[in-house]
């Protein structure tokens, strides 16, 4: 350690605490320091730098305040192949030393790779706040199992879902409290029920409409735990990532060349399952609003099997808000209806005439190709031509576009301006409630009204 003071002395501390022996070599010593000598781990060389302590060491910290001093002690470091840490100084480190935050046999590292080493303590701080001061006493609990679970489980996944349920559950719960012969007590009780590990489940969640951020915590914890992910193709990348590295990603959705049936998805869906695979069955939007996940649901209760529910955030509130459109608002809309602009799979057509009832807000998943028809049928069921629409193309991703329009001119005007599905269609006064220049993407609203008026701008429009 190359200086003597405040920062000198919290690194010195750290060192000490891990089990290091250490060297100080300044002229000046902080007295905070000198008390580290009494555990007898510290020594010091009160002079200059001395180049020949640098030869002796395992890694070499230079914490003074003169950037010459720091220089010079990196530079001795490489001629003699030993680690350097010169704090705060970048360009003559060969390693960074985190922000840590140590809980037992738990530590927990945060690196800015030495860019911002402020930012790097604020989120240790958050880290500090965020786990329990008895983590490290789970860590210990775990490692007291370990050798009874291996013997117990003979698979690794039977043991891994086995300890996500101990540190999800009661057990980790007593630990935590304190309370560790309650936890014992039931870790016997668990592993003498040894088939509890080896039974599959199927989890249905919901993973928003595109922004990885408006998915749900719970959704996200069980994506993490999943053995088996089957997802569409509305399912972002991002969210992907949530998954573990050794889960089987399986894509069931419809793309060229590839189309999977809802009965192929509910056989796969199930025979994962009986083969005791925790599976993620994740879709965009939310399971229950249009996703089909009703008939999962039946595949998977005629079979006995276990299955959870995780809603997600369906894409016409996303699209709405993300548009910055009411779907409700006492001075123009009453009630929101969700619908679909797929007709039945019979054929049957829905209650046009109830659809065109004024005073409530209209979002249609899936209504792109059938535009025409959906404007038409309105229309001839009452609702005004001049009725005020908008299709949000791509919802809360970068590649949202919004185009405001008529209920006459919504079909010509998403012709013109190309706009294709994954897209959110909503009729209604409350469309014309929305801001001017929403908040998301303001940059991507093409306002086909305005654009009338101004001709100028429609090849602007076109593009964007």
């Amino acid at each position: 350690m190359v200086g003597g003071g405040e920062v000198a002395w919290r690194k010195t501390t750290q060192l000490v605490e891990a089990g290091a022996r250490v060297v100080v070599n300044a002229l000046q010593v902080d007295d905070r320091l000198r008390q580290l000598a009494e555990v007898g781990c510290v020594r010091f060389v009160e002079e200059i730098f001395d180049e020949t302590l640098v030869a002796e060491a395992v890694l070499v910290i230079a914490a003074t305040s003169d950037p010459q001093t720091n220089a010079a002690v990196s530079a001795a470091a490489r001629r003699h192949r030993v680690l350097c840490n010169a704090v705060d100084d970048l360009q003559n480190c060969s390693f960074i030393l985190p922000a840590t935050v140590q809980r037992g046999d738990v530590t927990v590292a945060v690196s800015t790779a030495g860019s911002a080493p402020v930012l790097a303590r604020r989120i240790k701080a958050q880290i500090e706040e965020m786990l329990p001061v008895r983590i490290g006493a789970l860590a210990a609990f775990a490692h007291r199992w370990r050798p009874q679970v291996k013997k117990a489980l003979g698979t690794i996944r039977q043991r891994r879902r086995l300890w996500e349920d101990v540190f999800d559950g009661e057990i980790a719960g007593h630990v935590l409290a304190g309370r560790e012969a309650d936890a014992h007590r039931r870790m016997t009780e668990r592993l003498a029920r040894p088939d509890d590990a080896a039974r599959g489940q199927a989890w249905l969640v919901g993973a928003g409409p595109g922004d990885a951020g408006l998915m749900t915590l719970r959704g996200k914890e069980l994506l993490a735990r999943a053995d088996v992910v089957l997802y569409d193709r509305l399912v972002a990348k991002d969210i992907l990532r949530f998954a573990r590295r050794e889960a089987e990603l399986v894509f069931v959705g419809k793309r060229p060349g590839e189309s999977w049936t809802q009965e192929r998805i509910n056989s796969l869906l199930v025979e994962s399952v009986r083969a005791g695979k925790r599976v993620c069955r994740l879709k965009g939007g939310d399971p229950f609003v249009f996703g089909r996940g009703g008939e999962e649901v039946e595949a998977l209760s005629k079979a006995g099997l276990d299955y959870e529910i995780v809603p997600g955030v369906t894409a016409a509130l996303a699209c709405a808000a993300y548009a910055g459109i009411p779907l409700t608002h006492r001075s123009a809309a009453h009630a929101v209806w969700l619908g679909t602009g797929h007709a039945a799979v019979d054929g049957a057509e829905p209650d046009w005439a109830a659809l065109a009832r004024g005073g409530d807000t209209l979002a249609l998943y899936m209504s792109v190709r059938r535009l025409p028809q959906i404007a038409a049928r309105l229309q001839a069921n009452g609702r005004a031509a001049s009725t005020l629409c908008a299709i949000v193309e791509n919802g809360t991703t970068p590649q949202q576009r919004v185009l405001r329009a008529t209920l006459g001119s919504i079909a010509d005007n998403a012709a013109r301006y190309a706009i294709e599905s994954p897209a959110v269609l909503f009729v209604g006064d409350a469309v014309g409630l929305a801001p001017q220049q929403p908040w998301f993407a303001p940059e991507r609203l093409i306002d086909a009204n305005a654009l009338d008026a101004d001709p100028s701008s429609l090849q602007t429009a076109i593009q964007l």
